[in-house]
Protein backbone atom coordinates (compact mmCIF):
# COMPACT_ATOMS: atom_id res chain seq x y z
CA UNK A 1 0.00 0.00 0.00
CA UNK A 2 2.89 2.34 0.76
CA UNK A 3 4.35 1.70 -2.69
CA UNK A 4 1.09 2.63 -4.39
CA UNK A 5 0.87 5.82 -2.35
CA UNK A 6 4.41 6.88 -3.26
CA UNK A 7 3.72 5.89 -6.85
CA UNK A 8 0.59 8.07 -6.87
CA UNK A 9 2.51 10.93 -5.27
CA UNK A 10 5.24 10.54 -7.88
CA UNK A 11 2.69 10.65 -10.69
CA UNK A 12 1.07 13.76 -9.19
CA UNK A 13 4.47 15.40 -8.84
CA UNK A 14 5.35 14.48 -12.43
CA UNK A 15 2.07 15.97 -13.64
CA UNK A 16 2.71 19.21 -11.70
CA UNK A 17 6.28 19.48 -13.02
CA UNK A 18 5.04 18.92 -16.57
CA UNK A 19 2.32 21.56 -16.19
CA UNK A 20 4.73 24.13 -14.75
CA UNK A 21 7.26 23.32 -17.46
CA UNK A 22 4.65 23.90 -20.16
CA UNK A 23 3.65 27.24 -18.62
CA UNK A 24 7.30 28.33 -18.35
CA UNK A 25 7.92 27.30 -21.96
CA UNK A 26 4.87 29.26 -23.12
CA UNK A 27 5.92 32.38 -21.21
CA UNK A 28 9.46 32.09 -22.53
CA UNK A 29 8.31 31.66 -26.14
CA UNK A 30 5.99 34.66 -25.88
CA UNK A 31 8.84 36.71 -24.43
CA UNK A 32 11.18 35.67 -27.24
CA UNK A 33 8.53 36.61 -29.83
CA UNK A 34 8.20 40.01 -28.11
CA UNK A 35 12.00 40.50 -28.28
CA UNK A 36 11.93 39.55 -31.98
CA UNK A 37 9.20 42.14 -32.60
CA UNK A 38 11.30 44.74 -30.76
CA UNK A 39 14.30 43.92 -32.91
CA UNK A 40 12.25 44.13 -36.10
CA UNK A 41 10.71 47.42 -34.97
CA UNK A 42 14.03 48.92 -34.00
CA UNK A 43 16.13 47.90 -36.98
CA UNK A 44 13.78 47.55 -39.95
CA UNK A 45 11.14 50.12 -39.08
CA UNK A 46 13.70 52.50 -37.52
CA UNK A 47 11.55 53.13 -34.46
CA UNK A 48 13.01 55.00 -31.50
CA UNK A 49 14.91 52.94 -28.95
CA UNK A 50 12.44 53.40 -26.10
CA UNK A 51 9.12 53.04 -27.92
CA UNK A 52 8.33 49.90 -25.92
CA UNK A 53 8.76 51.45 -22.43
CA UNK A 54 12.27 50.00 -21.96
CA UNK A 55 15.26 50.31 -24.21
CA UNK A 56 16.24 47.42 -26.47
CA UNK A 57 19.23 46.60 -24.25
CA UNK A 58 17.02 46.41 -21.16
CA UNK A 59 14.59 44.07 -22.93
CA UNK A 60 17.44 41.81 -24.06
CA UNK A 61 18.93 41.75 -20.54
CA UNK A 62 15.53 40.92 -19.05
CA UNK A 63 15.15 38.10 -21.61
CA UNK A 64 18.54 36.71 -20.59
CA UNK A 65 17.50 36.87 -16.92
CA UNK A 66 14.17 35.16 -17.67
CA UNK A 67 15.84 32.38 -19.64
CA UNK A 68 18.38 31.87 -16.85
CA UNK A 69 15.64 31.58 -14.24
CA UNK A 70 13.64 29.14 -16.39
CA UNK A 71 16.73 26.98 -17.00
CA UNK A 72 17.51 26.88 -13.26
CA UNK A 73 13.91 25.89 -12.42
CA UNK A 74 13.90 23.15 -15.07
CA UNK A 75 17.24 21.79 -13.82
CA UNK A 76 15.86 21.73 -10.25
CA UNK A 77 12.78 19.83 -11.46
CA UNK A 78 15.00 17.32 -13.26
CA UNK A 79 17.33 16.85 -10.28
CA UNK A 80 14.41 16.39 -7.89
CA UNK A 81 12.86 13.80 -10.18
CA UNK A 82 16.19 11.96 -10.51
CA UNK A 83 16.65 11.92 -6.73
CA UNK A 84 13.16 10.45 -6.28
CA UNK A 85 13.91 7.81 -8.91
CA UNK A 86 17.16 6.83 -7.19
CA UNK A 87 15.50 6.79 -3.77
CA UNK A 88 12.80 4.41 -4.99
CA UNK A 89 15.27 2.32 -6.96
CA UNK A 90 17.46 1.55 -3.96
CA UNK A 91 17.21 -2.07 -2.98
CA UNK A 92 16.10 -2.60 0.57
CA UNK A 93 18.54 -4.13 2.98
CA UNK A 94 18.40 -7.85 2.61
CA UNK A 95 18.57 -9.88 5.77
CA UNK A 96 20.61 -12.96 6.16
CA UNK A 97 18.31 -15.96 6.34
CA UNK A 98 17.48 -16.89 9.93
CA UNK A 99 18.03 -20.45 11.12
CA UNK A 100 16.45 -22.36 14.00
CA UNK A 101 17.97 -25.71 14.94
CA UNK A 102 19.61 -25.94 11.50
CA UNK A 103 16.40 -25.14 9.59
CA UNK A 104 15.85 -21.96 7.57
CA UNK A 105 13.08 -19.79 9.06
CA UNK A 106 10.62 -17.95 6.77
CA UNK A 107 8.74 -15.25 8.69
CA UNK A 108 5.34 -13.77 7.84
CA UNK A 109 3.94 -10.94 9.96
CA UNK A 110 0.21 -10.21 10.12
CA UNK A 111 -1.01 -7.56 9.59
CA UNK A 112 1.55 -6.94 6.86
CA UNK A 113 4.20 -4.39 7.81
CA UNK A 114 3.15 -4.22 11.46
CA UNK A 115 5.90 -3.02 13.75
CA UNK A 116 5.89 -2.76 17.51
CA UNK A 117 3.40 -4.15 19.94
CA UNK A 118 3.01 -7.71 21.16
CA UNK A 119 3.08 -10.62 18.71
CA UNK A 120 2.25 -14.29 18.94
CA UNK A 121 4.67 -16.63 17.22
CA UNK A 122 3.71 -19.95 15.68
CA UNK A 123 6.35 -22.18 14.13
CA UNK A 124 5.21 -24.64 11.45
CA UNK A 125 7.57 -27.19 9.92
CA UNK A 126 7.46 -27.03 6.13
CA UNK A 127 9.98 -29.79 5.42
CA UNK A 128 13.26 -31.08 6.83
CA UNK A 129 15.11 -27.85 5.97
CA UNK A 130 12.53 -25.06 6.38
CA UNK A 131 10.26 -23.66 9.10
CA UNK A 132 7.45 -21.10 8.77
CA UNK A 133 7.21 -18.48 11.53
CA UNK A 134 3.74 -16.86 11.64
CA UNK A 135 3.80 -13.67 13.69
CA UNK A 136 0.38 -12.23 14.49
CA UNK A 137 0.08 -8.83 16.17
CA UNK A 138 -1.98 -9.39 19.30
CA UNK A 139 -1.72 -5.87 20.78
CA UNK A 140 -0.80 -2.86 18.58
CA UNK A 141 1.72 -0.30 19.89
CA UNK A 142 -0.98 2.38 20.17
CA UNK A 143 -2.75 0.26 22.82
CA UNK A 144 0.48 -0.15 24.75
CA UNK A 145 1.84 3.39 24.66
CA UNK A 146 -1.12 5.45 23.46
CA UNK A 147 -0.43 8.14 20.89
CA UNK A 148 2.91 9.16 22.43
CA UNK A 149 4.90 7.17 19.88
Amino acid sequence: MATTRSSEEEETLKHRYLTVSKILLLITMMYIIWIALLLIGSFTLKLAGDWAVLTLEQWVLSAIALLSIVIVIEVLFLLHHMVLQQHQGKPKKTRQPAYLKGKQVHTITLPLGAQGGIFSKTFIAIDDHRVLNLRYQMIPPSDLWGTQR
